[in-house]
């Protein structure tokens, strides 16, 4: 039967609000994104961290989370925060000039989540990370982890892995119409290819 109502729509089945040993499962970068705070639109470049939980859904499957933030350790920036708070100690000098993200992916650390509602619906929001606690483990992922740049050589691939609207996210982005974009014509190169039809 394809004849459905509006009261019909299926209900997202959520993880319990509290703390759950969890996994790295995805780290997705999004271009450059516009969003507004306070009034004023900004644009930044953007990263999707996603985990696997060790709680799983009634179909036997982990429950997945995810969270966005602004791609920068700067001091006062939420990703160099949270990235504390799950390694448990500071960066270094050096580790703050270059830190590449794909370290992230498979680690594994404690998520608290938190249950709020917004337009009628409830949510889980990734509040805090730490460190796993002695003694408590995380499952391994059921898939390898993905890692998805821009401009990555398997971008492309990659991305027909990610859902419809992370995809349209993604190539709404600079980054990636830059990526599609036809490569600049060299100067000169126009005048070379008549340099055969000159008669002196």
């Amino acid at each position: 039967m394809l004849t459905i109502s509006e009261t019909q729509t299926q209900t997202l089945e959520l993880p319990p609000a509290g703390a759950h040993a969890a996994r790295c499962s995805r780290i997705i970068d999004l271009g450059t994104q516009k969003s507004t705070f306070e009034g004023e639109v900004r644009s930044q470049r953007k990263v999707l961290i996603s985990w696997e939980l060790a709680e799983q859904r009634s179909d036997g499957t982990p429950f997945m989370i995810s969270r966005r933030f602004g791609l920068s350790l700067n001091e006062k920036a939420a990703l160099r925060q949270f990235l504390v708070a799950w390694r448990g100690r500071q960066f270094s000098d050096d580790e703050l000039q270059a830190f590449d993200l794909r370290r992230l992916a498979g680690a594994p650390c404690l998520l608290n989540l938190v249950a709020v509602e917004r337009a009628g619906k409830e949510y889980r929001n990734v509040v805090a990370v730490s460190p796993l606690p002695r003694g408590m483990v995380a499952p391994g992922l059921v898939a390898d982890p993905i890692v998805f740049e821009i401009e990555g050589e398997r971008a492309e691939a990659i991305l027909g892995q990610l859902s419809e609207s992370l995809q349209a996210t993604i190539t709404a982005s600079h980054e990636w119409q830059a990526r599609k974009a036809p490569p600049p014509v060299p100067p000169g190169a126009i005048l070379a290819d008549l340099d055969d039809d000159i008669p002196f």
